[in-house]
């Protein structure tokens, strides 16, 4: 009979993930009930997303309306700004009637943003407000004169041209957008899981090799047969709650978290 700590120690089985398009990656998978290996992060995502009423839905990551409003959200709660603050300037630009090409009173997303904004119980002030208002404001423009196709790998290339939108926020844009599962989102809690789980190296960036570590992680979803924005949001929401990687872990051996939005 196998002892406990033998069952602790076992690795589990040696997984080939097929990117497309690279080399393909031996990984150790683990169990279940290992912390931080692939196995566990697809037994947490699918999981998560049978507990949840909105799992049937392709664009259930959505922070907008619309997709000016997808854009405005995802820039504005971009690189350097919390979550919180960025959903609350999101919040008041969309409430402002900034977003709206229809609006009656032209509202400057620079004016809204200079203020400050309500968070909660409390009034802050938003980082980079005169930076992340030209950005967004040009991408607006942009999609005015030069409408963006409606496709994955086309949206994300058009964002991609944009000034201010990497390959991370264009991502982000088209996840949550389309419900897509042809693009990921490498961010740092995405990254520092892949790295611990033996899936991205650790000598990689997203700044070099972000086709590369994409590639592999929507290979990862592909193997444990979830999909690919649910296992990067179950990611993400762990991750940032719980910096370490732990997980609440039931008595019956369920994992339970509470899928958030970026």
């Amino acid at each position: 009979m196998t002892s406990r700590a033998t069952r602790l120690r076992d690795p589990g089985q040696q997984v080939r993930l097929l990117p497309h398009g690279h080399t393909p990656r031996e990984v150790t998978w683990g169990h279940c009930w290992q912390v931080g290996t692939p196995a566990y992060w697809i037994a947490l995502t699918r999981e998560t997303c049978t507990h949840t009423s909105i799992s049937d839905s392709p664009v259930r990551h959505r922070l907008g309306g619309t997709l000016a409003e997808e854009i405005a959200a995802c820039v504005l709660g971009g690189h350097g700004i919390p979550h919180h603050v960025g959903l609350a300037a999101f919040k008041a630009v969309r409430d402002s009637g900034a977003l709206s090409p229809s609006s009656r009173k032209p509202v400057s997303i620079a004016d809204v943003l200079g203020k400050p904004i309500r968070l909660e119980d409390r009034e802050i002030r938003y980082r980079f407000a005169a930076q992340r208002s030209a950005y967004l404001q040009m991408t607006l423009d942009r999609m005015h004169n030069d409408p963006p196709p409606s496709d994955a790998l086309g949206l994300r290339r058009w964002l991609l041209a944009c000034r201010g939108i990497g390959p991370k926020t264009a991502s982000w844009i088209v996840r949550n957008h389309l419900g897509s599962n042809d693009v990921a989102i490498i961010d740092i809690h995405v990254l520092r899981a892949g790295i611990a789980a033996g899936v991205f190296d650790r000598a990689w960036n997203p700044a070099r090799h972000y086709d590369l570590m994409e590639a592999l992680f929507l290979a990862w979803a592909r193997h444990g047969r979830v999909s690919a924005a649910d296992l990067d949001a179950v990611i993400w929401s762990e991750r940032a709650r719980w910096p370490a990687g732990y997980a609440i872990i039931g008595a019956a051996g369920q994992f339970r978290v509470k899928t958030q939005q970026r």
